[in-house]
């Protein structure tokens, strides 16, 4: 099941030989705490900053407020479904504002209203704005927006409400033309009709009783995010008392309303997993309620006082095998590129793996792992390469996310000779420290009946234009035998913005399974589906993701480039995890079959218009001509393209997998 160390430099080299018209192959393979937390300062007088939130809109797609500084000036308004003032107001919004650069949305508190709801709506109203959903009412609730149709205009940068009204009195036109000149101005507050419609939103949170913190608020606290905020977790601080709660409580209200905080960024309207993280509608209307009061203690235990400092005990027991690495220097500030560790296995027989576990040696700085097997180099220790990506994994660890125990009759085969490698992503935290993570693994007596898989999407040919705000790449993998999914892993660099997996059964029936619509380079996590997911022979995996290379994203390494497919973070890629099992066991399972899975890869981004098969005109147009005759003599069944088994023939007979590469 190994894979050699030079799996992306095969790919590479596909892509130089079909470049050169040899054959068929083309290219392989803290966020700023800007919003401080704002209220109106004392109960009754009016909200006039604006603080930050992120919404998902009708389509399934983020809005962050914050995002769109750069705009001259952003307009808010009350949204309820049926309504014609709304469809009334939105006319009211020029055309050459939006032009100019102007930001409009709608935001709707509605309780129970899907978006799918509320996106037929919009088609029926011709509504093409995007209609934030606010599930909680807490973002309306924090800028008081109350009624429908009701306008808020928002100078960026300051962050300041400078009008507050009805959409169809003329200042509201006129504080958007002054923020189009340039001008400096303060809030206009117009009253809303006596007969304007208040915004649907759910009922105030029942009166609190004084045991609330106790009852709701610290179990809660203590399920979702003690796990990290713990003495000696990855936090930046500890969940130990009612006291630091309140006073982190202003950054709490801040995160949640942001969605940075807990960090679980999977659509909740998508897919159901397993270790969601997510606050319900519910939780989060209690905690910023409860905040809101003041965040008081009352009477009752307090939960958080009882939580331990994390330990580095095995969850399971007592591994069968502990592989320690090597121990690695954390300066107290600064950014750190991804090391890459190598050590041997010291194992003179081969072994079936059941459960896994990674331990840090010291969580504050370990942000993730990913640890995987395979050949061996001449030389373990400390690497400078991210190749072992792309070799068989054995899981991925994230804070929460320690123990990855295979589903039930499932393993990973690691034979004698091999080596453990792991990709770790340290986080400096003001202090100066050494780590040294160990890795646990847990053996089966016997061979399971299913071999765990882990399958890459990769797209080795994208390019991201200077300056694009939003560019779209994709590729699949299709399963050439039936299969059971478990998880999904999106990974993308600083650019990218979203990400989502859809799946097309035979039938050309399509869904999307997973959407992670405000991606976070920072948090990154295999999804685990509660029910799997049966992919039949000839389903397609698709796995898109957004890319952000503007100027707009405050993460952006430089908008000035065009951004290629590289391993560093300043460079992109598109890489899609798929932990699954086939259906049916296979004698040769627990090995890569590396001409079949390179075949996969390279299908999966050369078929540009996901048909199945490829192409002559998806080949390098610079190719095409020296490639129609190959191409049209593998073409055997004349489709006017190459399916599987057809581009999998060619590329071993035109020699483009070459096995010394793996």
């Amino acid at each position: 099941m190994s894979m050699h160390f030079g799996f992306i430099n095969s790919l590479q080299s596909v892509a130089d030989r079909l470049a050169r018209g040899s054959c068929l192959v083309a290219g392989l393979l803290s966020v700023s705490l800007i919003s401080a937390f704002a209220f109106a300062d004392e109960p009754g007088t009016p909200v006039t900053r604006a603080s930050d939130f992120t919404l998902i809109d009708q389509h399934g797609k983020a809005f962050n407020l914050h995002y769109h500084e750069q705009a001259p000036a952003i307009v808010l308004l009350g949204h309820q479904t049926g309504s014609g003032a709304v469809a009334a107001a939105v006319a009211q919004l020029s055309e050459q504002w939006a032009a100019q650069g102007v930001v409009s949305a709608l935001l709707n508190p509605a309780p129970g209203q899907s978006r799918a709801d509320i996106m037929a709506d919009a088609e029926r109203s011709g509504l093409d704005l995007p209609i934030l959903k606010d599930e909680a009412g807490l973002v309306t609730q924090t800028l008081a927006l109350n009624h429908v149709a009701e306008a808020l205009v928002i100078e960026p940068g300051r962050w300041q409400i400078v009008y507050r009204g009805p959409a169809d009195a003329a200042a509201f036109a006129t504080t958007v033309q002054a923020l189009l000149d340039g001008d400096r101005i303060d809030l206009n507050e117009q009253a809303m009709p006596a007969d304007a419609a208040l915004l649907a939103r759910h009922d105030s949170v029942a009166a609190m009783s004084d045991t609330f913190y106790s009852d709701t608020i610290a179990p809660m606290l203590v399920e979702k995010c003690a796990d990290c905020h713990r003495p000696g977790g990855i936090g930046p601080w500890a969940m130990t008392s009612h006291a630091m709660i309140q006073g982190f409580s202003p950054m709490i209200r801040e995160t949640v309303l942001t969605k940075r905080m807990p960090p679980w960024h999977a659509d909740p309207e998508i897919g159901e997993f397993l270790h969601d993280l997510s606050l319900s509608v519910d939780e989060q209307r209690q905690l910023v309620t409860w905040i809101d009061a003041g965040a008081p203690r009352g009477a009752g235990e307090d939960l958080l006082a009882s939580v331990e400092a994390q330990n580095t005990k095995w969850e399971l027991g007592e591994p069968d095998l502990v592989v320690t690495l090597p121990k690695f220097d954390i300066p107290a500030t600064g950014t750190l590129d991804y090391q890459f560790f190598e050590v041997e296995n010291p194992l003179d027989r081969d072994v079936w793996v059941r459960a896994v576990q990674v331990s840090p040696g010291d969580r504050q700085v370990v942000h993730h792992a990913i640890a995987t097997f395979g050949a061996s180099s001449n030389s373990a220790g400390q690497s400078d390469s991210g190749e072992s990506l792309f070799q068989p994994q054995l899981m991925t660890f994230v804070p929460g996310n320690e123990t990855y125990e295979y589903p039930e009759g499932t393993g990973v085969y690691v034979p004698a000779g091999t080596s453990f490698y792991t990709q770790m992503h340290y986080t400096t935290y003001g202090r100066a420290t050494s780590d040294e993570t160990q890795i646990g693994l847990y053996f089966s007596e016997e061979a399971p009946e299913h071999v765990l898989q882990h399958y890459s999407i990769l797209n080795l040919d994208l390019e991201i234009p200077q300056g694009k705000a939003e560019h779209e790449e994709a590729a699949y993998y299709q399963f050439q035998r039936d299969a059971v999914i478990y998880s999904l892993f999106p990974h993308a660099h600083y650019r990218g913005r979203a990400s989502e997996f859809s799946i097309r059964y035979p039938d050309g029936r399509e869904e999307v399974v997973l959407s992670v619509p405000n991606y976070d380079f920072n948090w990154q996590r295999y999804f685990q589906f509660e029910e799997p997911i049966d992919a039949p022979a000839g389903t397609f995996v698709i796995h898109r993701t957004v890319y952000d290379n503007s100027t707009a994203n405050v993460s952006n390494p430089d908008p000035a480039v065009d951004v290629r497919f590289g391993e560093q973070t300043w460079e992109e890629m598109l890489y899609g995890g798929i932990s699954f099992r086939y259906a049916e066991p296979g004698e040769n399972d627990f090995e890569i079959n590396a001409d079949d899975y390179m075949a996969g890869i390279a299908m999966g981004f050369m078929d540009l218009n996901m048909d199945g098969k490829v192409a002559l005109n998806e080949m390098p147009e610079q190719s095409r001509q020296q490639l129609a005759l190959p191409f049209t003599i593998m073409d055997r069944d004349k489709t006017m393209g190459l399916e599987y088994p057809e581009f999998r023939e060619f590329l071993i007979q035109s020699n483009m997998m070459s096995r010394d590469g793996f």
